[in-house]
């Protein structure tokens, strides 16, 4: 009876002395310094996505994409800490038939920018030291769970008619663009003559109200039918689209526009 009590007399002083130890634990890495990580993504028509460690963006994005990535120290104990960051983006993009990863992008600023012009699945690493403002030694931070987002591949469609009658259907010409960095349009008619030009960068170009499909890509009002402030006559005019994508793919577009205004409603 005395060993048994002995024994439960043991164990709980066993136990007292694992959950001061625990309680030592968490009190000791309460005051040790913690980094907050997140990266910004901003698309070319403004709209943002924060990723946190851990997560994955929930859309594929568009090129160009602006991305900031942000780190801070965090600590509780009153001292001054001098943080040693370092950022890793891999991409993974398809080649062909095969898949490759490849190293993209270092950098070793706490808060630091870059616009992604390329496609692919791009994962950020974030790892990190810090010490004391006037110690000698550098301590290695905790692991930071890694952040994914997807860019997609460039695309661009052309369309051959519209009927700018102004009867609320299909009344101003549209293409179709996905990831595309630059853009050059020429729209002209039968003779030659110039139309309408718009050249620049897609977040130049790019109207302030443009909404990203599911597949993060726009249909693009280009013109309105009107050349000198009247709407044209109905016939054949042209397009040509030279164009920069993802990855610096080119592109050169054509397409004929039939402008019928005779179609509407009630016709």
């Amino acid at each position: 009876m005395k060993r048994n009590r002995m024994k439960k007399l043991g164990l709980n002083r066993l136990l007292c002395a694992a959950a001061i130890a625990a309680v030592s634990c968490l009190s000791a890495f309460a005051d040790t310094p913690q980094v907050q990580v997140k990266v910004i993504l901003l698309s070319v028509s403004g709209d943002s996505t924060v990723i946190m460690p851990g997560e994955s963006s929930p859309t594929t994005l568009n090129v160009p994409l602006r991305a900031e990535f942000v780190s801070e120290l965090v600590a509780d104990d009153g001292k001054d800490y001098v943080l040693f960051p370092q950022w890793t983006v891999t991409r993974t993009y398809t080649k062909g038939e095969t898949s490759e990863t490849v190293d993209y992008l270092k950098r070793q600023e706490s808060v630091t920018e870059y616009e992604f012009t390329d496609y692919g699945k791009f994962q950020v690493s974030f790892a990190w030291s810090y010490r004391e403002k006037d110690a000698l030694e550098t301590i290695p931070g905790a692991e930071v769970a890694p952040m994914d987002f997807t860019i997609d591949d460039s695309e661009i469609k052309l369309y051959n008619a519209f009927s700018p009658n102004g009867d609320g259907i299909n009344d101003v010409y549209k293409i179709y663009t996905r990831s595309i960095v630059r853009m050059n349009i020429a729209i002209f008619n039968r003779w030659g003559q110039t139309i309408k030009t718009i050249s620049g960068r897609m977040d130049e170009i790019l109207p302030p109200d443009a909404e990203p499909d599911n597949d993060g890509g726009y249909l693009f009002e280009i013109w309105d039918g009107t050349f000198h402030g009247d709407v044209v006559n109905d016939g054949v005019y042209f397009i040509n689209v030279q164009a920069t994508g993802a990855g610096g793919r080119k592109y050169e577009e054509k397409s004929d526009i039939n402008v019928l205004k005779g179609l509407g409603v009630g016709n």
